[in-house]
């Protein structure tokens, strides 16, 4: 099994504890260009409606918040 795989397995079966988990999310966070909504808007000079319109950002929830994902498209995942 490749590492990307054997990590999601991990993930999902609860080897890591809630620290690593957060250390994971931190780390992803930083290497992705993720924002809320209202906050990609912001930065890139768009509209919110525009952003939750657009097939050009991925939208994913966290919690109750709307989150939009610069640079990966919507359904582009195989999930």
């Amino acid at each position: 099994m490749d590492k990307y795989k054997e990590t999601l397995v991990n993930i999902e079966s609860g080897e890591f504890s809630i620290n690593e988990l957060v250390s994971i999310l931190i780390l992803v966070v930083s290497k992705i260009d993720i924002d809320t909504v209202s906050g990609m808007a912001t930065t890139l000079g768009k509209t919110r409606r525009g952003i939750e319109k657009s097939k050009r950002f991925m939208k994913i929830f966290i919690g109750k918040q709307i989150f939009a994902i610069n640079g990966l498209r919507e359904s582009s995942l195989p999930f």
